[in-house]
């Protein structure tokens, strides 16, 4: 029971906030050359309410399945999550500067597991970023699509009450 009201709390929250799962962000590769027709809260009906609190429970189904995946490839490497943030955070700080590389600390061993997680991690949001694409296709929905509706819903309070109210059911079934 727990466990169903920290979801409906995590949900409700990622929703008021407009945070996607990181592994959505639409890129510019794949944004359309057409733009989208833009959505008002009185275009979106019962209908499109049900999808998308769906879209919002299987993507971030489909998040929580990523983030456990990339925690196994640090573990799995031998890393702490802190010391992998450590190196990740120096290696970000380093780039594009040639004398801070040299100041990493990080041994020759961490940095080929680091260069594996890394690579393993890119696979990881790939599969993950198409599983949210099929996800959102079988509601029949895209991600601009989904993305718009969540501009529309973030914006109008009783549209927000209605998604929470939507998610809740689901959650409990």
């Amino acid at each position: 029971m727990l466990k169903r009201v920290l979801t409906a709390s995590s949900i409700v929250v990622l929703l008021l906030i407009g945070m996607l799962p990181p592994a959505s962000a639409q890129t510019p590769e794949t944004s359309p050359q057409t733009p989208l027709e833009s959505l008002d809260a009185s275009q979106i009906n019962d209908e499109q309410l049900d999808k998308f609190s769906q879209a919002i429970l299987q993507l971030l189904t489909i998040e929580q399945q990523f983030q456990d995946s990339i925690k196994q490839a640090i573990e799995g490497q031998g890393f702490s999550q802190e010391r992998f943030a450590e190196i990740y955070q120096a290696t970000l700080q380093a780039e594009g500067n040639p004398a801070a590389q040299g100041n990493l600390n990080i041994s020759p061993e961490e940095q080929q597991k680091f260069a594996q997680i890394m690579e393993e991690g890119n696979q990881i949001q790939e599969e993950s970023k198409a599983r949210q694409d099929q996800a959102l296709a079988s509601l029949g929905l895209d991600m601009d699509r989904f993305n718009e509706m969540g501009r529309v819903i973030k914006q109008n309070p009783e549209l927000q009450q209605e998604v929470r109210t939507r998610l809740e059911e689901l959650i409990k079934q």
